[in-house]
């Protein structure tokens, strides 16, 4: 029997049992769906198979880490949308800076920030990059780009400390 007709096998086996455990870890049929195809995916590309009587508990342990890491994902995912949208929402309609604030944040800007840092804040406020262009342009991560802004926000705010909302 060829390697590729034992997992498909063991597919039609097991599938139904590791779709409900990954259902049930991740409360999405689709995404559950993905996690256990991921599995069998992973099990072509390997050089060697676990012995057949632990495949049964290797395919469980294997979708229920696949699900975990699904859930690590979604969980840092949605943490940087939430950070990155109360970044966006700090200044308010009507709250812009006068001119002489302008110039005053621009030499903070040009001379207070480390260079990266500051590549960062005139991507994203002059040439009003999003954060995955930022990151492609400068070959840092997302989450680079947003600690990188939230350090210049930051020391932005202790140079204004009057603009600071409580």
């Amino acid at each position: 029997m060829t390697k590729h007709t034992y997992i498909e096998r063991l597919f039609r086996k097991h599938f139904s049992a590791l779709h409900a455990l990954a259902t049930h870890l991740l409360h999405d049929e689709e995404a559950a769906c993905d996690a256990v195809h991921d599995v069998f995916a992973s099990l072509l590309d390997r050089e060697e198979l676990p012995a057949a009587s632990a495949m049964p508990a290797y395919l469980l342990r294997a979708v229920r880490n696949r699900c975990i890491s699904q859930i690590r994902s979604a969980g840092i995912h949605e943490r940087f949308l939430r950070l990155y949208s109360a970044d966006v929402e700090e200044i308010e309609e009507g709250e812009w800076p006068d001119e002489a604030t302008l110039k005053r944040l621009g030499e903070i800007v040009g001379e207070v920030l480390p260079p990266q840092c500051r590549r960062v804040v005139l991507l994203r406020f002059r040439q009003a990059l999003t954060y995955s262009q930022i990151a492609e342009e400068l070959q840092i991560s997302e989450v680079a780009v947003y600690k990188h802004l939230r350090h210049a926000l930051d020391v932005l705010r202790q140079h204004f400390p009057d603009h600071v909302k409580d």
